[in-house]
């Protein structure tokens, strides 16, 4: 079975306005420009069905590292780029465009239900030249039970 974090980066790997296709996991370095889909700890269990099987949620950010100054253009470019993202992401929701959660055959079954931004981007934490901008998101998916 492969990882989630792994079929979320995947699917965010499809995002044309990735710059030079740089998505790390976990680790976003301190150079400009960098991404990483990093976990976000939370209770797995997002409802139990009667019959063993649930829906789980992956929570998870998309960061960068962007190019930082007082220049509010760049500012506006930076943001803008989340507003982009956010709307591929809704739309590819809305379309049945959802992360690949199984690869052949597994146990238990995982099938994807949604994809949903929690926060929009925002910058987390800046320098005189760089920034971290980051935005949450949820991964719904159905788990059969074993």
């Amino acid at each position: 079975m492969k990882p989630l974090i792994e079929c979320v980066r995947d699917y965010i790997m499809d995002y044309p306005d990735l710059k030079d296709g740089c998505l790390l996991v976990d680790y976003l370095g301190d150079q400009a420009i960098e991404y990483s889909v990093e976990t976000v700890p939370c209770n797995p269990v997002f409802r139990q069905y009667t019959d063993g099987g649930c829906m789980k949620q992956f929570l998870f950010l998309f960061a960068s590292r962007e190019y930082y100054s007082a220049d509010v253009n760049q500012c506006i470019e930076n943001l803008s780029f989340y507003e982009n993202f956010e709307s591929w992401v809704r739309s590819n929701n809305q379309n049945g465009v959802l992360p690949a959660l199984d690869a052949g055959t597994s146990c238990p079954r995982r099938t994807p239900v949604s994809i949903e931004v929690l926060t929009g981007g925002y910058a987390f934490d800046a320098d005189t030249n760089t920034a971290r901008y980051q935005m949450q998101l949820r991964l719904l998916y159905e788990e059969e039970s074993p």
